[in-house]
């Protein structure tokens, strides 16, 4: 009994640590941290935050999102295959040839191979998809459709409340080419989920699992599940239009929960509810870029004050609790309205700032603190460049 306890236990971590789509997630998070640093880079001279800082900031969030969504799947007592997860793995990695980050996400992968269950009619007879129909229709629509459901409600979530954390500041010029500031959220998120193999040392009981697929002994598996989000926001502070974006999600995925419930007693629901998901959650995407290509551009030089773009970590404007989108109008008492008139304010005193800043609600406050000589940024806030025309320069 106990050699079957300690393999049951081996086969939930191997299923995780072992398994593909993992490492397909670890692989895209390294490349988006090296290319959100590069840009960085091009926009300031600087990188913002460290490439850990990709890894890091969706961690926490995606684990307790895999917590509360295994509450459920094994309140239903999901089964799946090695088969299914292996035919997953394929359409994250065809969504990955896409390059669009938005959409290696558990929505339209799960809603794909939804689809895909229900082209069964016309592709069941072609040899090649005779041995896959046979393995993937042995998991019920049913449990797929419940998924993707749940990981699209786990989706609104994670960009409600971690979706505008630290996002990345960009510059670019505008149609008319000045320069203006932009906010970037590139996240992927890897959410562990609790399934279960047939085969293992736990017993079906009455009424569960719900979705029964016979007597049978069940095995737990860890499986992960991959959530993409991309989001430019230039016409407000970053984290308004993004928390919207996630409650919009949150309530098309409660919408999507009648052809759930639906699918338990029509089952091509289960395949419209794939179609719907990956076109709703589209929709959502498109309409947030109209909405902000139809806003004025936030971040831009302005007559009065600087705006903030961006704060750097641990830096003196970090610890005067300087945020992204308020306005600093003086500095040691001199008014300031761009990136020369600022630094020139600012070596007024080398060593001690006095700032003047305008928040959020439009309400002036006090903020003062020591600089750092010496240091790339000395007050540690990122600023749209000026649009300065050299004379008589050298080329």
């Amino acid at each position: 009994m106990l050699i079957d306890i300690l393999q049951t236990i081996g086969i939930f971590f191997f299923s995780f640590l072992f398994n593909p789509i993992l490492y397909i997630g670890m692989l895209v998070i390294y490349f988006l941290a090296r290319k959100r640093v590069q840009e960085e880079r091009q926009s300031f001279h600087t990188k913002v935050f460290k490439e850990v800082a990709d890894f890091s900031i969706p961690f926490l969030p995606a684990l307790l999102a895999g917590v509360y969504v295994s509450i459920v799947t094994i309140a239903l007592g999901i089964v799946i295959s090695w088969e299914w997860v292996a035919a997953l793995a394929v359409v994250y990695l065809l969504l990955l040839v896409t390059r669009q980050i938005q959409w290696l996400t558990s929505t339209f992968a799960l809603g794909l191979l939804l689809l895909f269950y229900g082209m069964e009619p016309l592709l069941v007879h072609v040899d090649v998809f005779t041995p896959i129909y046979a393995e993937l229709t042995q998991i019920p629509l049913q449990a797929v459709a419940s998924l993707l459901v749940l990981l699209m409600l786990a989706e609104g979530f994670l960009i409600r409340f971690n979706g505008a954390t630290y996002t990345s500041p960009r510059l670019e010029r505008s149609k008319r080419g000045k320069w203006i500031g932009l906010h970037v959220s590139k996240r992927l998120w890897i959410v562990p989920i609790v399934l279960f193999l047939p085969d293992g040392i736990i017993p079906t009981i009455p009424y569960w699992p719900t979705l029964s697929m016979g007597e049978m002994t069940l095995q737990p598996v860890f499986i992960p599940f991959l959530i993409g989000f991309h989001q430019r926001v230039k016409g407000s502070i970053p984290s308004l239009p993004v928390k919207a974006t996630g409650v919009r999600v949150i309530g098309l995925s409660l919408f999507m929960v009648i052809f759930a419930i639906g699918s338990f007693f029509v089952p091509i629901l289960a395949v419209v509810l794939g179609g719907l998901a990956i076109v709703g959650r589209e929709w959502l995407s498109y309409q947030a870029k109209v909405r902000e290509e139809k806003q004025p551009i936030y971040f831009a030089t302005q007559a009065k004050g600087c705006i903030i773009l961006g704060v750097l970590p641990n830096s003196p404007a970090e610890k005067m609790k300087l945020a992204i989108g308020e306005k600093i109008v003086k500095i040691n008492g001199r008014a300031v309205n761009n990136e020369t008139t600022f630094y020139e304010a600012l070596q007024i005193n080398s060593a001690y700032c006095k700032l003047e800043v305008l928040n959020h609600d439009g309400e002036i406050r006090f903020a003062q603190g020591a600089l750092y000589d010496g240091e790339h940024h000395q007050l540690g806030v990122l600023l749209v460049k000026d649009d300065v025309v050299l004379q008589d320069s050298i080329t």
